[in-house]
Protein backbone atom coordinates (compact mmCIF):
# COMPACT_ATOMS: atom_id res chain seq x y z
CA UNK A 1 0.00 0.00 0.00
CA UNK A 2 1.31 3.24 -0.92
CA UNK A 3 1.95 6.06 1.83
CA UNK A 4 0.20 9.59 1.30
CA UNK A 5 2.35 12.30 1.24
CA UNK A 6 0.41 13.94 4.44
CA UNK A 7 1.42 10.55 6.56
CA UNK A 8 5.31 10.79 5.16
CA UNK A 9 4.70 14.75 6.52
CA UNK A 10 3.73 13.19 9.68
CA UNK A 11 6.30 10.11 10.33
CA UNK A 12 9.03 12.88 9.24
CA UNK A 13 7.24 15.43 11.96
CA UNK A 14 7.26 12.80 14.75
CA UNK A 15 10.74 11.50 13.60
CA UNK A 16 12.61 14.51 14.06
CA UNK A 17 10.10 15.88 17.57
CA UNK A 18 11.92 12.32 18.74
CA UNK A 19 15.14 12.94 18.15
CA UNK A 20 15.08 16.44 19.68
CA UNK A 21 13.72 15.05 22.69
CA UNK A 22 16.78 12.25 22.58
CA UNK A 23 18.91 14.74 22.27
CA UNK A 24 17.84 17.59 24.90
CA UNK A 25 17.95 14.72 27.52
CA UNK A 26 21.05 12.84 26.52
CA UNK A 27 22.63 16.22 26.83
CA UNK A 28 21.18 16.30 30.25
CA UNK A 29 22.60 13.57 30.93
CA UNK A 30 25.94 14.31 29.51
CA UNK A 31 26.43 16.83 31.70
CA UNK A 32 25.03 15.16 34.66
CA UNK A 33 27.27 11.86 33.89
CA UNK A 34 30.56 14.13 33.79
CA UNK A 35 30.33 17.23 35.74
CA UNK A 36 29.57 18.36 39.12
CA UNK A 37 26.23 19.53 39.46
CA UNK A 38 25.71 23.18 38.55
CA UNK A 39 26.20 25.73 41.56
CA UNK A 40 23.74 28.69 40.99
CA UNK A 41 22.97 31.44 42.91
CA UNK A 42 18.95 32.93 42.44
CA UNK A 43 18.41 36.35 43.63
CA UNK A 44 15.14 38.11 42.73
CA UNK A 45 13.95 41.27 43.59
CA UNK A 46 11.88 40.03 46.98
CA UNK A 47 11.44 37.33 48.77
CA UNK A 48 7.79 37.06 49.84
CA UNK A 49 4.37 35.07 49.24
CA UNK A 50 3.28 36.88 46.10
CA UNK A 51 1.97 35.17 43.45
CA UNK A 52 4.54 36.53 40.56
CA UNK A 53 7.82 35.80 43.08
CA UNK A 54 6.45 32.44 43.79
CA UNK A 55 5.22 30.92 40.71
CA UNK A 56 8.93 32.65 39.02
CA UNK A 57 10.91 30.64 42.10
CA UNK A 58 8.78 28.02 41.65
CA UNK A 59 9.86 27.67 37.88
CA UNK A 60 13.36 28.13 38.66
CA UNK A 61 13.44 25.14 41.46
CA UNK A 62 11.63 22.69 38.58
CA UNK A 63 14.37 23.67 36.27
CA UNK A 64 17.04 23.30 39.05
CA UNK A 65 15.68 19.58 39.74
CA UNK A 66 15.41 18.77 36.19
CA UNK A 67 18.81 19.74 35.24
CA UNK A 68 20.45 18.51 38.29
CA UNK A 69 21.65 21.98 39.50
CA UNK A 70 22.05 23.19 43.38
CA UNK A 71 20.72 26.16 43.53
CA UNK A 72 20.19 28.55 46.41
CA UNK A 73 17.87 31.38 46.69
CA UNK A 74 18.71 35.12 48.53
CA UNK A 75 16.47 38.23 48.44
CA UNK A 76 15.56 41.47 50.09
CA UNK A 77 12.68 42.55 51.83
CA UNK A 78 11.53 44.80 49.77
CA UNK A 79 11.36 45.81 45.43
CA UNK A 80 12.99 49.15 45.98
CA UNK A 81 15.85 48.24 47.82
CA UNK A 82 18.84 47.98 45.34
CA UNK A 83 21.70 48.55 48.52
CA UNK A 84 20.57 45.45 49.87
CA UNK A 85 20.09 43.37 46.58
CA UNK A 86 23.71 44.89 46.17
CA UNK A 87 25.78 43.80 49.10
CA UNK A 88 23.50 40.43 48.63
CA UNK A 89 25.09 39.84 45.21
CA UNK A 90 28.68 40.83 46.36
CA UNK A 91 28.28 38.22 49.13
CA UNK A 92 27.09 36.00 46.74
CA UNK A 93 30.06 36.10 44.30
CA UNK A 94 32.62 35.42 47.04
CA UNK A 95 30.73 32.33 47.52
CA UNK A 96 32.07 31.37 43.92
CA UNK A 97 29.03 30.16 42.57
CA UNK A 98 29.16 29.21 39.11
CA UNK A 99 26.50 31.47 38.02
CA UNK A 100 24.20 34.07 39.93
CA UNK A 101 20.69 34.50 38.11
CA UNK A 102 19.45 38.00 39.42
CA UNK A 103 16.49 39.91 38.84
CA UNK A 104 17.56 43.61 39.12
CA UNK A 105 16.14 45.88 41.13
CA UNK A 106 17.39 49.17 39.78
CA UNK A 107 18.12 49.85 36.10
CA UNK A 108 21.06 51.86 37.18
CA UNK A 109 22.21 51.32 40.97
CA UNK A 110 23.31 47.39 40.34
CA UNK A 111 25.21 47.30 37.35
CA UNK A 112 28.45 48.17 38.82
CA UNK A 113 27.96 45.13 41.36
CA UNK A 114 27.47 42.98 38.40
CA UNK A 115 30.26 43.87 36.85
CA UNK A 116 32.59 43.58 39.78
CA UNK A 117 31.19 40.05 40.31
CA UNK A 118 31.87 39.13 36.19
CA UNK A 119 35.33 40.32 36.77
CA UNK A 120 35.90 37.52 39.51
CA UNK A 121 34.84 35.32 36.27
CA UNK A 122 31.21 34.36 37.60
CA UNK A 123 28.68 33.76 34.87
CA UNK A 124 25.62 36.05 35.32
CA UNK A 125 22.33 35.24 33.74
CA UNK A 126 19.33 38.69 34.51
CA UNK A 127 15.87 37.83 34.50
CA UNK A 128 12.79 40.01 34.78
CA UNK A 129 14.44 43.13 34.39
CA UNK A 130 17.56 44.44 32.48
CA UNK A 131 20.40 46.62 33.82
CA UNK A 132 21.73 49.95 32.34
CA UNK A 133 24.82 48.98 30.01
CA UNK A 134 24.65 46.24 27.32
CA UNK A 135 27.56 43.66 29.11
CA UNK A 136 26.61 40.77 26.96
CA UNK A 137 24.38 38.83 29.59
CA UNK A 138 21.23 36.90 28.37
CA UNK A 139 18.29 38.59 29.46
CA UNK A 140 15.07 36.06 30.31
CA UNK A 141 12.14 38.59 30.48
CA UNK A 142 8.77 39.55 29.67
CA UNK A 143 9.49 41.79 26.31
CA UNK A 144 7.68 44.46 28.94
CA UNK A 145 7.44 47.22 26.00
CA UNK A 146 5.31 45.07 23.84
CA UNK A 147 3.35 44.33 26.93
CA UNK A 148 2.61 47.82 27.64
CA UNK A 149 1.77 48.28 24.15
CA UNK A 150 -0.82 45.32 24.89
CA UNK A 151 -2.54 47.32 27.93
CA UNK A 152 -2.62 50.28 25.60
CA UNK A 153 -4.30 49.21 22.63
CA UNK A 154 -6.74 47.64 24.68
CA UNK A 155 -7.29 50.54 26.73
CA UNK A 156 -7.79 52.36 23.70
CA UNK A 157 -10.23 50.06 22.34
CA UNK A 158 -12.65 50.01 25.73
CA UNK A 159 -12.41 53.74 26.80
CA UNK A 160 -15.33 55.35 28.83
CA UNK A 161 -17.95 57.43 26.77
CA UNK A 162 -17.08 60.79 28.28
CA UNK A 163 -13.54 62.07 27.79
CA UNK A 164 -10.81 59.60 29.15
CA UNK A 165 -8.92 60.71 31.81
CA UNK A 166 -6.24 58.33 32.30
CA UNK A 167 -4.10 58.06 35.36
CA UNK A 168 -1.20 55.53 35.97
CA UNK A 169 -0.24 53.33 39.18
CA UNK A 170 3.19 52.22 38.63
CA UNK A 171 5.50 50.27 41.22
CA UNK A 172 8.86 50.56 41.38
CA UNK A 173 10.27 54.43 40.12
CA UNK A 174 13.83 53.73 37.85
CA UNK A 175 13.19 50.02 37.24
CA UNK A 176 13.75 48.35 33.98
CA UNK A 177 10.16 47.14 33.71
CA UNK A 178 8.42 49.90 34.64
CA UNK A 179 9.40 52.52 32.44
CA UNK A 180 9.24 49.96 29.22
CA UNK A 181 5.94 49.02 30.35
CA UNK A 182 5.13 52.47 30.70
CA UNK A 183 6.49 53.48 27.57
CA UNK A 184 4.90 50.67 25.83
CA UNK A 185 1.33 51.54 27.19
CA UNK A 186 2.28 55.90 25.89
CA UNK A 187 2.69 53.90 22.75
CA UNK A 188 -0.11 51.88 22.47
CA UNK A 189 -2.68 54.74 23.42
CA UNK A 190 -1.65 56.91 20.71
CA UNK A 191 -3.29 59.97 20.51
CA UNK A 192 -4.47 58.81 24.17
CA UNK A 193 -1.35 59.18 25.49
CA UNK A 194 -1.92 63.11 26.02
CA UNK A 195 -5.26 62.02 28.41
CA UNK A 196 -2.75 61.00 31.00
CA UNK A 197 -2.76 62.90 34.26
CA UNK A 198 -0.37 61.83 36.61
CA UNK A 199 1.73 58.72 37.17
CA UNK A 200 2.53 57.60 40.78
CA UNK A 201 4.57 55.03 42.43
CA UNK A 202 3.90 52.51 45.40
CA UNK A 203 7.51 50.97 45.43
CA UNK A 204 5.46 47.30 44.64
CA UNK A 205 3.23 47.64 48.12
CA UNK A 206 -0.29 46.89 48.63
CA UNK A 207 -1.11 49.09 50.82
CA UNK A 208 1.25 52.00 49.55
CA UNK A 209 -0.87 51.59 45.86
CA UNK A 210 -3.79 51.99 47.84
CA UNK A 211 -2.73 55.08 49.38
CA UNK A 212 -1.40 56.99 46.24
CA UNK A 213 -4.34 56.07 44.03
CA UNK A 214 -6.59 57.43 46.53
CA UNK A 215 -4.23 60.24 46.51
CA UNK A 216 -4.30 60.66 42.78
CA UNK A 217 -7.83 60.57 42.25
CA UNK A 218 -8.25 63.26 45.48
CA UNK A 219 -5.91 65.28 43.30
CA UNK A 220 -7.64 64.22 39.76
CA UNK A 221 -11.18 63.65 40.51
CA UNK A 222 -12.01 63.46 36.69
CA UNK A 223 -10.03 60.06 36.15
CA UNK A 224 -11.82 57.21 34.74
CA UNK A 225 -9.21 55.05 33.64
CA UNK A 226 -6.38 53.43 35.93
CA UNK A 227 -3.28 51.21 34.69
CA UNK A 228 -1.70 49.31 37.35
CA UNK A 229 1.49 48.04 36.23
CA UNK A 230 2.16 45.14 38.43
CA UNK A 231 0.74 43.07 40.98
CA UNK A 232 1.05 45.17 43.84
CA UNK A 233 0.22 48.61 42.16
CA UNK A 234 -2.83 46.87 40.38
CA UNK A 235 -4.81 44.79 43.40
CA UNK A 236 -3.74 48.33 45.68
CA UNK A 237 -5.02 50.43 43.12
CA UNK A 238 -8.11 48.12 43.02
CA UNK A 239 -8.79 47.84 46.55
CA UNK A 240 -9.11 51.45 46.88
CA UNK A 241 -11.41 51.85 44.14
CA UNK A 242 -13.93 49.55 45.38
CA UNK A 243 -13.78 51.01 49.37
CA UNK A 244 -14.47 54.70 47.55
CA UNK A 245 -17.25 52.90 45.25
CA UNK A 246 -16.09 53.34 42.00
CA UNK A 247 -15.82 50.27 40.49
CA UNK A 248 -17.75 50.38 37.18
CA UNK A 249 -17.19 54.49 37.07
CA UNK A 250 -13.62 53.85 36.30
CA UNK A 251 -12.17 51.57 33.46
CA UNK A 252 -9.26 49.63 35.11
CA UNK A 253 -6.47 47.37 33.23
CA UNK A 254 -4.10 45.70 35.73
CA UNK A 255 -0.89 43.45 35.27
CA UNK A 256 -0.05 39.94 36.60
CA UNK A 257 -2.25 37.11 37.34
CA UNK A 258 -2.71 36.79 41.22
CA UNK A 259 -5.62 35.32 42.93
CA UNK A 260 -7.15 38.74 43.79
CA UNK A 261 -6.92 39.85 40.38
CA UNK A 262 -8.70 37.30 38.99
CA UNK A 263 -11.16 37.36 41.28
CA UNK A 264 -11.65 41.28 40.50
CA UNK A 265 -11.47 40.43 36.55
CA UNK A 266 -14.54 38.22 37.40
CA UNK A 267 -16.15 40.76 39.70
CA UNK A 268 -15.88 43.35 36.55
CA UNK A 269 -13.77 45.98 38.53
CA UNK A 270 -10.92 44.97 36.09
CA UNK A 271 -11.89 45.13 32.03
CA UNK A 272 -8.77 43.49 30.99
CA UNK A 273 -5.29 41.96 32.99
CA UNK A 274 -1.75 41.97 31.10
CA UNK A 275 -0.41 38.52 32.43
CA UNK A 276 3.37 37.30 32.45
CA UNK A 277 4.87 33.83 32.13
CA UNK A 278 6.85 33.91 35.56
CA UNK A 279 7.05 30.00 35.63
CA UNK A 280 7.78 30.05 32.26
CA UNK A 281 10.79 32.72 33.13
CA UNK A 282 12.57 31.03 36.43
CA UNK A 283 12.44 27.43 34.59
CA UNK A 284 14.29 29.07 31.32
CA UNK A 285 16.76 31.67 33.58
CA UNK A 286 17.95 28.29 35.09
CA UNK A 287 17.99 26.53 31.82
CA UNK A 288 20.08 29.58 30.29
CA UNK A 289 22.09 29.24 33.59
CA UNK A 290 23.13 25.45 33.25
CA UNK A 291 23.79 25.87 29.37
CA UNK A 292 26.22 29.18 30.17
CA UNK A 293 27.96 27.19 32.93
CA UNK A 294 28.64 24.26 30.37
CA UNK A 295 30.14 26.59 27.83
CA UNK A 296 27.02 26.60 25.59
CA UNK A 297 26.25 30.02 23.29
CA UNK A 298 22.92 30.76 24.35
CA UNK A 299 20.84 34.01 22.86
CA UNK A 300 20.52 37.12 24.44
CA UNK A 301 17.33 37.74 24.47
CA UNK A 302 14.72 35.55 25.92
CA UNK A 303 10.88 36.36 25.96
CA UNK A 304 9.00 34.64 28.00
CA UNK A 305 5.64 35.73 26.82
CA UNK A 306 2.87 37.46 28.10
CA UNK A 307 -1.10 37.81 27.37
CA UNK A 308 -4.16 40.04 27.02
CA UNK A 309 -6.88 38.21 29.56
CA UNK A 310 -10.27 39.81 29.81
CA UNK A 311 -13.19 38.05 31.26
CA UNK A 312 -14.46 36.91 27.99
CA UNK A 313 -11.38 34.58 26.99
CA UNK A 314 -10.38 33.93 30.35
CA UNK A 315 -12.39 30.71 30.84
CA UNK A 316 -10.36 28.81 27.83
CA UNK A 317 -8.32 26.02 28.50
CA UNK A 318 -5.23 27.65 27.52
CA UNK A 319 -6.02 30.90 29.61
CA UNK A 320 -7.21 28.76 32.80
CA UNK A 321 -3.81 26.69 32.36
CA UNK A 322 -1.42 30.12 32.25
CA UNK A 323 -4.06 31.86 35.26
CA UNK A 324 -4.18 28.38 37.69
CA UNK A 325 -0.45 27.05 36.89
CA UNK A 326 0.64 28.17 40.09
CA UNK A 327 -2.34 26.24 42.20
CA UNK A 328 -2.22 23.33 39.16
CA UNK A 329 1.54 22.69 40.46
CA UNK A 330 1.04 22.37 43.92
Amino acid sequence: MRMTKSKKSILVILAVGAVLLFTGWALIGHWQGKTSPVKIVFIPKIVDDSDFWGSLTEGAQVAAKEYDANMTITGADSENDYIKQRELLLQAAEDRPDVIMIAPSSFTDITDAIKQTLEMGIKVVLVDSSIDQELGLTLVATDNFQAGQKMGDFIKKNLPDSDPVIGIVAHVKGSSTAMEREHGLRDGLGEYEENIVDTVFCNSNYQKAYEVTKEMLEKNPGINVIAGLNEYSAVGAARAVKDLGLEGKITMVGFDSSIEEIQLLEEGVFKGIIIQKPFNMGYLGVQKAVEIAHGTVVEKDVNSGSELITKDNMYTEENQKLLFHFRESN
